[in-house]
């Protein structure tokens, strides 16, 4: 599990919060990225930074289908039936996400993109939460900052 506070989060520049988030020894990166993106992921598209883009993906995508399989376990073990409807909603809306590790030129309408800085930097994305799991030269983060909405979350990892 990771750890955040209340100290972790603040305002930064262009109107978006910063949120730094540590692993210990008991989590993976794709592990944590998937679960935070749980409640996230209504809020519009997510963009990862990361070094390696599909090998990410991959381990992203298998621990996303393991929280799917939480909630779809949520869901068949409740009575309450606007619970039954509301969870089937939210498991079909999880679903229903795209993700890719191509550049963001080539696939725009992906729901979670995977790209390298530099690539976000040529076609920046358009996203309410921005994760950066290594390290990147603070004129590339600045760029990639501009191009989120106000209010959107931008998460960086121990270290970056």
């Amino acid at each position: 599990m990771t750890t955040t506070n209340k100290q972790d989060k603040e305002r930064l520049m262009y109107g978006l919060f910063i949120e730094q988030r540590k692993l210990n020894g008991d989590t993976s990166l794709s592990w944590d990225i998937a679960h935070h993106m749980y409640p996230r992921q209504l809020r519009g598209n997510i963009a990862i930074v990361t070094e390696e883009p599909e090998a990410l993906l991959s381990a992203v995508k298998k621990q996303w289908n393991k929280v799917i399989r939480q909630v779809q376990n949520e869901r068949s073990s409740t009575t309450d039936a606007s619970r039954i409807l509301e969870l089937t909603h939210e498991i079909a809306r999880m679903q229903s996400l795209a993700f890719t590790a191509e550049s963001p030129a080539e696939d725009p309408q992906a729901d979670v993109l995977f790209a390298t800085a530099a690539q976000f930097v040529d076609t920046p994305p358009i996203c309410h939460t921005l994760y950066v799991t290594y390290p990147v030269e603070r004129l590339q983060l600045r760029m990639l900052g501009s191009w989120m909405p106000v209010h959107g979350l931008w998460c960086c990892t121990e270290g970056t």
